[in-house]
């Protein structure tokens, strides 16, 4: 693939109503997964693996974490001198209401490069994902806009927030669906999608200037039958995340050996920001089993089926089980937690008993003391 035929898109807050509490100081794409991760990893990984080397994060409101996270894109070997990584954060009074007025606000960036196509995708989906099988396919079937699908019935808790297909035996797209209609045989769009920057741009302008804004009704539905639209399948792990549960679930999936082979194939790394530590240190009447530790834990109590991020602290005598807790937390000695999402530079006192379950785990916001 071309450095310069691809320019890459990301949104970093799609579907962040979904996950209020998560996102009550961050913005989606900083969210983060699997101990080490932020979700904003996933999607740029993806491109810098893939040969995009023009990258525009697109954001919204409460991105500080994003662009502390981002750095200059240096982890994700986008620190270039010309093009490499950009954060797009909104400016004077326009916020970004719905796919077309952000892509009509950001035209300058859009149209100042050399590349010939743009892809679009969100930090709401976790996936390890070749883009340059797409854009093979693109360009075999002739295709004006390519999506990313995946045949799973149910791979998110809010369909409604997604775009679903019908395609024919040819990956060609025949019909635009509501996802609150579909059936649990309908594909499902994992939100990625490639098109040629100069339709992309004149779809945008056609749109504003009839004072139009939705995508999927007001440009894909009508054109379905007009433009050569198709759709490729992703056939590997794919989760979207649009909602808490969606979160907790794709996050426990994580203790699937399958699961952890696809997403961090080392031939396709996931990068991120490094954070040096010192190996985590496990107490000598701990027990771990079935979880993911990070480096520079401490380690006294027991721990199964859990994800604990960096720095965390767990005291004699706790039990941890089917937890996410995320980085510097303390968990006092002898405290009993299940089924709980626990955010940042939490404090969990000695003795104390939290109790979630697997169908609405608990949530405790950052820097809380319990």
């Amino acid at each position: 693939m071309g450095s310069n035929r691809i320019l890459g898109l990301i949104f970093a807050n799609t579907f962040e109503a979904g996950l209020p509490e998560l996102n009550a100081s961050r913005t989606m794409g900083s969210v983060p997964f699997g101990g080490k991760y932020r979700l904003i990893d996933f999607p740029l990984s993806n491109m810098s693996n893939s040969g995009i080397n023009n990258v525009g994060i697109i954001t919204k409101s409460n991105f500080l974490s994003l662009m502390d996270h981002l750095g200059t894109g240096n982890a994700w070997d986008l620190a270039k001198r010309r093009s490499g990584l950009t954060i797009l954060p909104p400016y004077k009074e326009h916020n970004f209401n719905g796919i077309i007025e952000t892509l009509y606000t950001l035209h300058g960036f859009i149209e100042h490069g050399s590349e010939e196509y743009v892809l679009i995708d969100h930090s709401g989906c976790v996936s390890n994902f070749n883009y340059r099988k797409l854009l093979d396919f693109h360009e075999q079937k002739g295709a004006d806009i390519s999506f990313i699908y995946t045949k799973k019935s149910r791979v998110c808790e809010n369909q409604s927030e997604g775009t679903a297909l019908d395609i024919d035996e040819n990956g060609r797209v025949t019909k635009v669906l509501l996802p609150s209609i579909c059936n649990s045989d309908t594909t499902y769009a994992s939100g990625a999608f490639l098109i040629k920057k100069d339709l992309l741009m004149n779809m945008v302008r056609s749109l504003v200037a009839e004072n139009k804004n939705d995508f999927t009704r007001d440009f894909l539905q009508p054109n379905a039958n007009k433009l050569k639209i198709y759709a490729y399948e992703n056939k590997g792990y794919c989760a979207i995340i649009t909602s808490m549960k969606d979160y907790y679930r794709a996050s426990m999936e994580l203790m699937d050996p399958e699961v952890r082979a696809h997403l961090f194939n080392p031939k396709r790394p996931i990068y991120t920001k490094v954070r040096d530590d010192i190996p985590s240190r496990y107490g000598l009447n701990s027990s771990v089993k079935g979880s993911l530790i990070a480096q520079g834990c401490t380690i006294d109590g027991t721990v199964e089926n859990s994800i604990i991020s960096k720095g965390v602290r767990i005291g004699k005598g706790a039990h941890i089980k089917n937890c996410i807790i995320m980085q510097d937390t303390i968990i006092g000695d002898n405290a009993d937690l299940s089924h709980i999402i626990i955010d940042k530079d939490v404090t969990v006192g000695q003795g104390k008993t939290i109790i979630g379950c697997e169908s609405y785990p608990m949530y405790i916001a950052k820097r809380s003391i319990i």
